[in-house]
């Protein structure tokens, strides 16, 4: 390459180089195939070589013999059967036994003067029951600079063929046909058929203008020129050998040389940057979708707070209500009590105090655990459907992408890697506080977690008593100490007046507690509420947390990369047309 360089190849040259890197450090900061990048990395080296003319084609369709016509010599091995097994390459030297330079590549040596500037490249055929012949051939193909084409006169592209052609094509390469086997022609008719049939097959399935197409009998060829060193004329008028000939030899010398060797990286990039903004494009959609499906659940979970304190309300309405059915019992127990006829009774501290539990206090400890029982139940069962409904939501989610295609079936790439971990450490804790979550249990504690904070709260020790128990102790003691009075009025000329007065006092201290302790009720259940309700919502945005972090690098890793591969797109369009303009087609 470097004989025929120019000052304007040369800065070309510079160019793609410089955009190749830049694509390769694009493609590796936002986690690109390691296939790709390890063909850009290559590709920096290629632009250094000699052009590569690579022959393709399905075994038995005279590529090999093509080649031995080409130096006039019988350098590769020929055949009925599969003769090539790797790929060989042909380059300027003295001829001699081939010399392995790598896995599955042969490297032969032929002192014919075309070679000092191309390397002309064997593969193996394409339809070869041995599938790694074929993805030899296949990982061959980028590095090509032409490719021609070899199929047969007698079974022109088959479906096989169709298949490799369009591999070929996704690299953006230069396509010459090659159609072998003229000699064995039933009538020139059948030339004009097959000459037909493959311009529109071709046009049609892969696109782009008429192909270029040589008619040849290789053997032919190679039979006349081993039969004299002038090279003998070949007699068959429609053997268009000699044409193919010149067009290797001579038209590949210079201008259309240099114009394939420089489209060939930008054919690559184009080829890398096509696919490689797809799955960028593919990856954002299913951040996106990730990230949709993460704002659902912190809405859930809004919603979830939200409507939990709206409504845990009417669990302290009934503590409330509890409590105001205990002020009306109080009130007209009070009433009826504290006359002056029940003097003996009043006496009696005991008898006051079980008569006031029996007919006053009643079951309304036994009613306040209750609906506290049924608060702290609501509660957990609420944050068991959330998980559950989140559970659910994840595993929709995924099936959605897979059977988009946004998904492959196992993470094939960083980006799915990545974020198929992740996502199991989101689900892991969302299924295992499913499979292990028991309801009662989790209700227990939370409501022994409420009994120790109301017992705490109003002086009473917790293992004495139970939660509805402060009731008994606050209405049963200091509350009804009538006795004191009675003592001191009983005798007294005007205590008709002052027991009504004191009644009257107790009723009111009564009250008093009574709205002090639902006030202090109130506010504790709503802290300890409160308490675990910002728990729970914790818990769940521990879990998330990680993963939004992980999305949101992401979106900027892609957004910044999609930005450089689409401009990068466009430069590999403006330099292809800067090489076309400079380095016109031949005619």
């Amino acid at each position: 390459m470097e004989q025929v360089l120019t000052r304007q190849q040369g800065e070309l040259v510079a160019l793609e180089r410089k955009l190749v890197i830049r694509v390769r450090d694009v493609l590796a900061n936002s986690d690109g195939p390691r296939a790709d990048l390890e063909r850009l990395a290559s590709l920096v080296h290629e632009m250094d070589e000699l052009f590569l003319l690579v022959v393709v084609g399905e075994y038995n369709s005279g590529k090999s013999t093509f080649i031995n016509a080409l130096l006039g010599d019988e350098v590769f091995a020929m055949g009925d059967l599969p003769t090539t097994r790797a790929i060989s390459i042909l380059r300027y030297g003295e001829a001699g036994p081939p010399e392995a330079i790598g896995e599955n590549t042969n490297l032969y040596h032929y002192p014919l003067d075309v070679l000092h500037d191309l390397d002309i490249v064997d593969t193996p055929g394409t339809n070869s029951i041995e599938r790694m012949e074929e993805a030899i051939t296949r990982q061959f193909v980028p590095r090509a600079d032409l490719v021609l084409f070899v199929t047969s006169l007698l079974q022109p592209l088959t479906a096989s063929e169709l298949d490799f052609l369009a591999h070929i094509r996704e690299w953006g390469k230069k396509v010459v046909f090659v159609v072998n086997g003229v000699d064995r022609r039933n009538s020139d008719e059948q030339l004009d058929r097959v000459r037909e049939y493959l311009t529109r097959e071709v046009t049609s399935r892969l696109g782009g203008v008429a192909p270029t197409m040589y008619f040849i009998s290789a053997l032919q060829a190679l039979r006349g020129k081993l039969a004299s060193t002038a090279g003998a004329p070949i007699p068959d008028p429609r053997n268009e050998y000699p044409a193919l000939e010149r067009y290797v030899l001579e038209t590949l010398r210079e201008t259309e040389r240099v114009r394939l060797k420089l489209l060939t990286p930008l054919g690559v990039l184009r080829h890398l940057l096509k696919g490689n903004v797809a799955a960028l494009e593919g990856r954002l959609v299913v951040v996106h979708e990730d990230a949709r499906v993460l704002r659902s659940i912190r809405d859930q979970l809004d919603a979830y707070t939200a409507e939990m304190r709206t409504d845990s309300e009417r669990y302290l309405i009934e503590v409330r209500n509890v409590l105001y059915e205990l002020e009306r019992r109080g009130r007209s127990w009070f009433e009826r009590t504290i006359r002056i006829g029940n003097a003996n009774f009043l006496r009696n501290k005991e008898a006051v105090e079980n008569r006031f539990r029996a007919e006053v206090v009643q079951d309304t400890p036994q009613a306040i655990e209750n609906v506290v029982h049924r608060m702290v139940d609501w509660t957990v069962q609420r944050n068991l459907k959330l998980w559950s409904t989140v559970f659910a939501e994840l595993d929709a989610h995924t099936a959605r992408l897979r059977e988009s295609g946004a998904l492959a079936a196992h993470g094939d790439t960083e980006f799915q890697y990545n974020r198929e971990e992740l996502f199991a450490r989101l689900r892991e804790p969302i299924e295992r506080r499913l499979s292990d979550f028991d309801a009662e249990r989790e209700a227990r504690q939370i409501t022994e977690s409420v009994k120790e904070a109301v017992m705490s709260a109003f002086g009473v020790n917790v293992l004495a008593i139970g939660l509805g128990g402060i009731l008994v102790a606050a209405f049963t003691t200091a509350a009804l100490d009538v006795t004191g009075v009675l003592t001191a009025t009983i005798f007294a000329i005007a205590g008709w007046l002052i027991i009504p007065a004191r009644r009257k006092q107790l009723i009111k201290d009564f009250e008093t507690k009574i709205a002090k302790l639902n006030e202090d009720l109130a506010a504790l259940l709503r802290a300890k509420f409160e308490e675990q309700l910002t728990r729970y919502e914790r818990q769940l945005l521990e879990v998330v947390a990680p993963y939004e972090r992980f999305l949101e690098t992401e979106r900027t890793k892609l957004d910044k990369g999609l930005d450089e591969l689409r401009q990068a797109e466009g430069e590999v369009v403006a330099l292809e047309q800067r090489v076309e303009k400079t380095f016109p087609a031949s005619s």
